[in-house]
């Protein structure tokens, strides 16, 4: 599977104002020292390149350290947090970013912090479905569902061990949210992967359909070759007509065959329903004189 979050993540420009918005929800999450100008970023991994090039960017200045899961932050930190926006609540305010780009950069931070996707890949097995979630450990769940909304989607929500946890299984939905991330690789992987299943589950609907037919054929074969070869052992060939005896000698010789096929060896110049109106009619001939017994 292709790591659908640093496939958003490159859609996140490192030198404009979408970069502060990344920056802003990251900073939500941040242990931040005043007194002592320093801020500790909580890094995931996978994202230390893109928050160390946004922050050289645009104050280089700032003095940066590297701590296991997190970036330190020394210096002149007051212009960040307030282009971050950062108040003297000791919060972020989310409403500083405005724009759509602004909006949709905060959406798209939230799934690389928070989010989750499953799918099974193999699409030669059957899969246990899709699931795109938003696993939110802070206050950020709100500001998630309001994005979410502003975009249009319309995701459930349910607690999992005292988280909030935002969520979709449809698969429709989950790829049109991928697209609007910047993901449309993993989103086409999906539309795929879905694809590939519909084939496999026609074609055994086919498969079974066919075998069903198949079965009826050879049930309604066995019947008819059980009277003719009762008439022909017990001489009521006679009973016959010549359009019933040619009929009742191909069945014979083609003892498997669809009334398709039987119509082919014929030489097509009876109909199916024809054919089997003649083998019905052998079978209640024979029926007659058994029953008669």
């Amino acid at each position: 599977m292709v790591d659908c979050k640093q496939q958003i993540l490159k859609t996140i420009p490192d030198n404009n104002c979408c970069s502060h918005a990344f920056l802003s929800v990251l900073l939500s999450q941040s242990n931040i020292n005043s007194k002592n100008n320093e801020i500790s970023f909580p890094i995931k991994e996978g994202i230390l390149d893109k928050v160390s090039k946004i922050i050289k960017n645009f104050y280089p200045d700032l003095n940066l350290s590297y701590g296991e899961g997190f970036l330190i932050v020394r210096g002149n930190i007051f212009n960040l947090l307030l282009d971050c926006g950062y108040n003297a609540g000791g919060n972020v305010d989310f409403s500083l970013f405005s724009s759509e780009c602004d909006r949709l950069t905060l959406l798209k931070t939230l799934f690389i912090q928070y989010g989750s996707l499953y799918y099974n890949e193999d699409n030669f097995k059957n899969t246990k479905g899709y699931l795109l979630e938003f696993v939110i450990k802070d206050n950020l769940d709100e500001l998630c569902s309001t994005l979410l909304n502003e975009f249009g989607f319309k995701l459930k929500s349910t607690i999992r061990q005292n988280n909030r946890v935002i969520y979709t299984k449809n698969s429709n939905v989950i790829t049109d949210l991928l697209v609007k991330l910047g993901d449309s690789v993993t989103a086409l992987d999906i539309q795929n992967s879905l694809l590939m299943r519909e084939i496999r589950n026609s074609t055994n609907r086919q498969n079974n359909c066919f075998d069903h037919n198949l079965d009826k054929t050879l049930n309604a074969s066995s019947e008819q070759l059980t009277a003719i070869n009762y008439l022909m052992s017990h001489n009521y060939l006679d009973l016959l007509d010549e359009k019933l005896t040619e009929v009742a000698m191909a069945r014979l010789a083609n003892p498997d065959v669809s009334l398709k096929d039987l119509q082919t060896i014929i030489g097509g110049k009876i109909s199916r329903a024809g054919i089997k109106y003649r083998l019905d009619k052998i079978i209640s001939i024979y029926k007659s004189i058994i029953g008669g017994k």
